[in-house]
């Protein structure tokens, strides 16, 4: 839905839109908990290697290990599936 600029004061010199977002299914086996500190971990830092990164969060280095994931990789190269496998053996 598209909302004028007029209904802003002052008015932004571009459009604005309202976007409803549904969430999708939660992945089976994984405590979202354990997703959260993962990712929020692994994207706190910029430009941070993975290793350095999810140091602080317990199981995460060997996770990635039993993965075969690269820890030297940045967050930001994981796929979702990657970041909910990796959660998923860190038993969460």
């Amino acid at each position: 839905m598209k909302v004028h600029r007029s209904a802003f004061t002052p008015p932004p010199k571009v459009m604005s839109a309202i976007v409803h977002l549904i969430p999708g299914k939660a992945p089976e086996g994984v405590s979202a908990r354990t997703l959260e500190r993962l990712t929020e971990a692994a994207f706190g830092q910029r430009r941070k290697m993975l290793r350095q990164s999810v140091k602080g969060v317990s199981g995460a280095l060997e996770a990635l290990a039993e993965l075969g994931i690269d820890e030297t990789r940045r967050a930001e190269t994981l796929s979702v599936g990657e970041f909910v496998g990796v959660a998923r053996v860190m038993g969460g």
